[in-house]
């Protein structure tokens, strides 16, 4: 079995353009980085999920600590590096209050034709040229009815015939400056649905048109996409279906329960998080956001602890007392210890006597001695 690593590629016109001769190749692996994320983006827009788009368009988001773990360099040097992308229009960086940086990644120039390329046998861009094919199913309908067979009889039967009909147009690049912001248009086949209409099969025509598959996370609960999206940053498509097997095992409000209670940690698989908790959940016989509630008060959340107050009476290391003379004085009246505890309070007033007499002696000196 072959497993092919993924890779992370960087933009050719980086290294060919010089407009960007100046940038470090390090800032080049970082707009590599915000490209990736960028398409990430861009694809769950297209689905339908609007976390990541704004008026201005599609952002991403990327802190400087992750940037600089990937890169194996410092903060300051993630800093410097985007600091450069953004005076080169590669990137826009805006203020989004407490949640951090908004970024905007734009497209790299391509290079001028008369630059001399340093990589001539790479291939900058990708053309693809589409043609019309004569094939057609007419066509093929009519060869059959040519063909003489005396002793058989042909029956043709078609089905399932995907034909190239894309209409004759220039090459289409393939580069990261022409696929960053390309619409969509069904493969190019809708140039031509006007030119099939009418000649297809009866029976095809007969069949009712299979309704656009909805889009799970669509169909999610307000709620819950809030929650996610506040507490995990974005919802994909198959993390939404997951969320909705959770919901139909327990309820909404169990699931949104466990999602809240997951913000401001660090989660590096968020619907295996969400997933375990409710498995636990139901493990014990959980069965609304109550029951989660009161397992959380009464076994995961520590108590406080109270601090000790009373007064120790175990001696310290410079008192002359015992244990047993301490808990003596401190739990009987003077007149108590010197009536029964004679030896005790004798020994109490020669350590006042004693306390009284250590005061410190002053030398008198006269002027000139």
């Amino acid at each position: 079995m072959n497993n092919q690593k993924a890779f992370l590629g960087i933009n050719l016109d980086l290294l060919e353009n010089p407009k960007y001769k100046n940038l470090d190749s390090r800032a080049m692996m970082l707009y590599a980085l915000y490209a990736d994320r960028y398409s990430a983006s861009m694809n769950n827009a297209r689905l339908g999920n609007t976390a990541f788009v704004d008026d201005m368009g599609v952002f991403i988001r990327f802190t400087n600590e992750l940037a600089a773990k990937v890169l194996h360099v410092s903060k300051q040097k993630i800093t410097d590096f985007r600091k450069a992308l953004v005076d080169l229009d590669l990137i826009k960086v805006v203020r989004d209050g407490l949640k951090g940086y908004k970024i905007y990644v734009y497209p790299v120039q391509q290079t001028p034709k008369d630059v001399e390329l340093l990589l001539p046998w790479k291939n900058h861009t990708i053309s693809v040229q589409k043609t019309i094919s004569t094939w057609t199913i007419s066509s093929k309908i009519e060869f059959c009815k040519n063909l003489k067979l005396s002793s058989q009889n042909v029956d043709v039967n078609v089905s399932r015939i995907s034909e190239s009909t894309c209409s004759s147009k220039p090459d289409t690049s393939l580069s990261h400056s022409s696929l960053s912001h390309v619409s969509l248009n069904n493969n190019g086949l809708d140039d031509n649905a006007h030119a099939r209409k009418g000649k297809l099969n009866p029976i095809q025509s007969s069949q009712p048109t299979q309704s656009k598959p909805i889009n799970p996370y669509n169909t999610l609960p307000e709620k819950i996409k809030q929650s996610f999206v506040k507490t995990f940053g974005f919802v994909t498509k198959q993390v939404a279906l997951e969320l909705h097997t959770l919901i139909k095992q327990t309820d909404v409000d169990m699931v949104n329960y466990v999602v809240e209670s997951a913000f401001g940690r660090k989660i590096t698989s968020p619907i295996a998080y969400v997933k375990a908790a409710i498995s636990n959940a139901l493990k014990r016989g959980d069965r609304c956001v109550q029951d989660m509630i009161n397992y959380y008060e009464n076994n995961v959340k520590k108590p406080k602890v109270k601090r000790n107050t009373k007064k120790s009476t175990k001696p310290s290391k410079n008192t002359p007392y015992t244990r047993e003379e301490l808990d003596i004085l401190l739990n009987t009246t003077e007149e108590e210890v010197r009536t029964y505890y004679p030896a005790l309070f004798l020994k109490r007033l020669q350590l006042r006597m004693q306390k009284e007499n250590r005061k410190p002696i002053i030398p008198i000196y006269k002027l000139g001695e």
